[in-house]
């Protein structure tokens, strides 16, 4: 943005800014992450489920990888539920509680894993050179690390709860004087 000091930015111009830089760079970087795994009929988010269960020696549950993913269970399972569809991964019953059941990756999605942690890594190495070297690159993290403790304190927790009307709803009585239901 530019600006002279005699200028002051008017709140119209940062949201312009903003919706420019998001139509213009945001939108891209989920793009550009998601590249490798669109081979594979895959979401870069179902990706990194597969990444935190290649992780695990016996298996995570879906209440394990929503609270690694930082999302909700529901979240978690229409992930899972992909990956079963594609045979990336296979659901294990406990032998001591059949209501728990342990995700694993298949063969097949232990290779999809590797190669895709692969690509993944390599587009990442492209990124951090594109975008000026690692300085830069923290600097930004840094910024978006900030907005997430703040969309986090301000009762914002994965995607889910961004779309969660009654949740919101009621946020937004409690903030014009009124009570919640």
């Amino acid at each position: 943005m530019t600006e002279t000091a005699s200028e002051e930015v008017t709140e119209a111009q940062l949201k312009k800014e903003f919706d420019d830089l998001y139509m213009h760079i945001f939108k891209y970087i989920r793009d550009f992450v998601s590249i490798p795994t669109q081979k594979y009929n895959l979401t870069f988010e179902a990706f990194m489920v597969m990444d935190n269960v290649a992780r695990s020696k016996n298996g995570q549950t879906l209440v394990e990888l929503a609270k690694l993913e930082g999302v909700s269970k529901s979240a978690i399972a229409r992930q899972v539920n992909v990956l079963l569809k594609e045979n990336y991964v296979m659901q294990k019953v406990d032998p001591n509680d059949r209501r728990v059941k342990y995700i694993t990756l298949t063969a097949a999605g232990s290779r999809v894993q590797r190669n895709l942690s692969q690509a993944t890594d390599e587009r990442f190495h492209r990124w951090l050179e594109f975008f000026g070297g690692k300085e830069e690159a923290e600097r930004f993290i840094k910024v978006l690390h900030k907005a997430n403790e703040r969309a986090i304190a301000a009762g914002f927790v994965g995607f889910d709860s961004l779309h969660d009307k009654r949740r919101n709803s009621n946020r937004s009585r409690n903030s014009h004087g009124r009570t919640a239901e």
